[in-house]
């Protein structure tokens, strides 16, 4: 029997049907909703609400999806239910090209689109892929030592080897996923975009993540915000500021 993917396991803890504005937050590449884990619930801009995507952590053992039009379709369907509210899409690297083709998808289908996405470390999604993991080649990457790095970068130094090569799988799939991927440049973002750069970012400078071609597909603000690569995984102060404006 194939396996099923549950959609209503696609946000990570239960949004309060009180809130009048949701942060949908999109986890870069090969991650879950634990990279939010150090998000309060609740921050300036509303109510957090965490992707989980299917084969990763409590839906490890539900397929991936294998195109990000198939992603944004399963969770857009599931998003809708919360377009009748405020929200706001934040995603980081390699969640960027999954949040576009939830917006796309949600659009196309009568919805309303977010008020804003806030795109992380990310350049012009039309032009290219980002992050030195987009160029290896990866049947010769070692993505359990990628993970390993991933994992001290954001002050975790001491994981367990077999987690990290399960982490592995998942990072190289999702790497694959990406590869034949780029946005459609004739369609614009149907909501404005605040390409947002990490002043010591190592993976996606910012010179990259603030090209101004960012603003051939979208109304688009440029900012720029003290840290390096993985300084949003602690929700600062001045990126709660930026959700919230």
């Amino acid at each position: 029997m194939a396996r099923q993917r549950d959609p209503q396991k696609w946000l990570f803890g239960k949004v309060s049907d009180e809130a009048d504005t949701v942060v949908v937050c999109f986890p870069y590449a090969g991650a879950g909703a634990s990279s939010y884990r150090r998000w309060p619930r609740v921050i300036k801009a509303g109510a957090v609400a965490a992707v989980q995507p299917p084969g990763r952590e409590n839906r490890f053992g539900e397929p991936p999806f294998q195109t990000h039009r198939e992603y944004g379709a399963d969770l857009g369907a599931f998003l809708a239910g919360f377009t009748d509210r405020e929200y706001v899409f934040f995603a980081h690297c390699g969640g960027v090209p999954f949040a576009l083709e939830t917006i796309r998808w949600l659009v196309d289908h009568g919805h309303r689109a977010p008020r804003k996405l806030v795109a992380s470390s990310w350049g012009p999604p039309h032009l290219d892929l980002y992050g030195g993991l987009n160029k290896v080649d990866i049947e010769k990457h070692d993505f359990v030592g990628e993970i390993q790095a991933v994992q001290r970068g954001l002050g975790n130094p001491d994981m367990p080897l077999e987690l990290a090569k399960i982490g592995a799988k998942v990072l190289r799939q999702e790497v694959e996923v990406h590869r034949p991927w780029r946005y459609d440049a004739t369609r614009r973002v149907p909501c404005p975009v605040v390409a947002l750069a990490w002043e010591e970012d190592d993976v996606v400078p910012p010179a990259e993540a603030v090209h101004p071609a960012w603003s051939d597909v979208a109304d688009t603000e440029f900012r720029t915000l003290p840290g390096a690569h993985w300084a949003f995984a602690s929700c600062p102060d001045d990126l709660q500021v930026l959700l919230a404006e």
